[in-house]
This record gives structure tokens, C-alpha cells and sequence, in this order.
């Protein structure tokens, strides 16, 4: 057929249940030319009798031990990859019937190498109505200025990109370091290299908040040191230093979790003083009244 092929990369761990509903999304797609990576974590459910059923070429199953590190199965996936893009979808996310057609468009024209979009939040199985979205925003140029500042906004879930300007970075980072946030760790390499980022203005999936793994606080911090610490080179070269308030604020709120409270309020008076955007502005001056008063009483 004359459109390309698209790989699927779903890595997935005792999602069962999820798999199938993801699974069913991409079999509902508009767009046809697809092929589907399943990445398995060496599942203890059914999930790899799940594919075995599907009895479908298209579907194809790898089986890996990760580790933890989740960034070694998708680029276990992208390695099996036959197609000219890649999609990503987390086992438990679920795409509307046009989300590769509408993004296959904007590839194909050239408009950007790299698409995503905003998907719809879901909390319980039984929701009927969709309104709350995740806040991804259009990125502007420079695209590495943008990231790093402001932090990540794309859901890998998201994303469909052209291949071969992943495997030119190697794909995703498999670093302990980094785990859980390898994918806005690509995104920063990726912007580097100049490649084109485009958000479509539709909402065309869904986002399972029901049962995600809840941020550990430490692991947190301990990313963001990481990754701030990779990047701190470029951070100066662009003289950003006074600008990447996101740093600060993530750090700041993972204190906050865990009552590290002194620890809490400098990060947010740095985050403060490098000239957030005006929402988390708001969020920060709240977040340091709560703080001393907390401070003040304890």
C-alpha cells in the first residue's frame, strides 16, 4: 500500500486487561499500515497468551527483563521496528480511532519530524465524559531553550516520529539515573539536533491516571539532578542558568512531598526568582505561604 508503515512500540508489564483495551485502539485506527511491537517484561499474567490469540502478523511479541528501566524495552522495540515512524502507547493508554492518520498527515507534509498532542485524563473504568486533558503546549523555537526551561510536555503516548532520527541518538536512555524520565531526556537530545517539533491541536487518546505507579518523591530528585547535570554544559553555553526555573519547581515539589521543608522553600524562592510563567508563578507563591505557615507552627 502506498502509505507508510507505522511500528507500534508498546512496552508492557502485567497489563493484561490494559493491553487488550490498547491493543483494540490501534485495531480501530483509520489508518491502516501499521504494525504492532509488544514489548513484554516477562508478564506473570496472561498477556503473552493475549497476543498468542490475536493469531495477526501485523501483531509481533519480544519478550526482554528490564530491570526497571523501560527505556531498554522501547528501544528493544525500536530495533524490531520495520516502519518509517514509530508510535508510542503505554499498555494502559488508549488512542481515539484517528490519532495515526491525523499524525501521519503532518509527517508526510514535512510540517515537523517529531508529532504529539494532548490526550484525555481518565481516572475510573466506569468514566463516560471527558474533560480534564494533559497540558501539553506547542514548543517554540529554540526547541532545546523551550524544554529545558519550561520542562517536558509531551505524553509519550503521544508520539509518532521518523524513525531514523532516533536510532541517530540511540533512542532512549537506558541510565538508572534516569529512569522515568528517559523520554524528556530524548526530546532534549532530539532538540539539539534541530528536528521539528509539532503539537496537533486535537485531543486523539486517553491517558489512564486510574492506576499509574504514584512519582516517588526521591527518585525525583534524584532525576533531576541527573538530568540537570547532563545537560549543565549546554544550560551555560545558552546562558539559561537564570532561566530553567523548572529545575528548581520539580525539586521543589518533590521536598514538599516528602516535608523536607526548609529544603522545599529555597527551591521554590530560586524557581521564583528565575521568572516562571505565570501559572506556576501562582502555584509557587502559594506553595511558600503554605510552607511558613507550616514552618511557623512546627
Amino acid at each position: 500500500m502506498n502509505s507508510p508503515l507505522v511500528s507500534i512500540i508498546i512496552p508492557t508489564f502485567n497489563r493484561e486487561k490494559e493491553l487488550e483495551r490498547a491493543i483494540t485502539s490501534v485495531f480501530n485506527q483509520t489508518y491502516i499500515n501499521w504494525e504492532i511491537c509488544v514489548v513484554d517484561n516477562s508478564s506473570s499474567d496472561n498477556s503473552v497468551q493475549l497476543i498468542n490469540h490475536y493469531d495477526d502478523p501485523r501483531i509481533k511479541l519480544y519478550m526482554i527483563q528490564n530491570e526497571g528501566i523501560i527505556g531498554a524495552s522501547r528501544n528493544l522495540g525500536i530495533q524490531k521496528a520495520t516502519g518509517k515512524y514509530l508510535a508510542f502507547l503505554d499498555s494502559d493508554d488508549w488512542w481515539s480511532s484517528r490519532k495515526l492518520e491525523e499524525s501521519i498527515k503532518f509527517l508526510e507534509q514535512g510540517k515537523a519530524n517529531i508529532i504529539y498532542h494532548d490526550l484525555y485524563i481518565v481516572k475510573k473504568e466506569s468514566q463516560k465524559f471527558f474533560f480534564k486533558k494533559t497540558k501539553s503546549r506547542q514548543l517554540l523555537r529554540p526547541i532545546f531553550n523551550d524544554l529545558i526551561i519550561h520542562g517536558n510536555t509531551l505524553v509519550t503516548s503521544s508520539v509518532v516520529m521518523r524513525k531514523d532520527i532516533l536510532i541517530k541518538i540511540a533512542g532512549f536512555s537506558e541510565d538508572n539515573g534516569l529512569i522515568a524520565i528517559e523520554d524528556y531526556d530524548a526530546w532534549l537530545s532530539l532538540a539539539i539536533k534541530g528536528q521539528k517539533f509539532l503539537k496537533i491541536s486535537k485531543t486523539l487518546g486517553f491517558y489512564w491516571a486510574g492506576g499509574k505507579n504514584t512519582s516517588n518523591p526521591e527518585r525525583t530528585l534524584q532525576t533531576i539532578n541527573e538530568l540537570e547535570s547532563k545537560y549543565q554544559s549546554k544550560i551555560s553555553q545558552l546562558e539559561l542558568s537564570k532561566k530553567t526555573y523548572w529545575f528548581n519547581y520539580s525539586k521543589a515539589r518533590a521536598y514538599f512531598k516528602i516535608n523536607m521543608r526548609d529544603e522545599a522553600l529555597l527551591e521554590f524562592k530560586y524557581s521564583l526568582a528565575k521568572s516562571p510563567i505565570l501559572n506556576i508563578k501562582l502555584k509557587i507563591w502559594i506553595s511558600i505561604y503554605i510552607l511558613k505557615i507550616q514552618i511557623f507552627f512546627n
